[in-house]
């Protein structure tokens, strides 16, 4: 990794230290790193986040939506009314 100087704006750096203050990072340098990232990447994936692959959240989807079309044939569920 190369080290880069940056120059922020105190408004800025008073932001990323009270993330740092809160907790949610270990220092100024992750903090920056991170909002680099989400800035210019995107966000993680929730599929990452939750440790799941994304056929997984699909199959389960497919599993729910077989199981309420089944309700619906047997007349288990009642109809909704707004």
């Amino acid at each position: 990794m190369s080290k880069r100087q940056i120059i922020l704006t105190n408004e800025v750096a008073q932001l990323v230290e009270t993330q740092v203050a809160s907790g949610r990072y270990a220092d100024f340098s992750s903090a920056l790193q991170d909002a680099a990232w989400h800035f210019f990447v995107g966000p993680p994936s929730p599929f990452e986040e939750y440790g799941v692959t994304p056929k997984e959240v699909a199959s389960s989807a497919q599993k729910d939506l077989d199981l309420i079309r089944h309700a619906r044939k047997t007349g288990a569920l009642k109809p909704w009314k707004p």
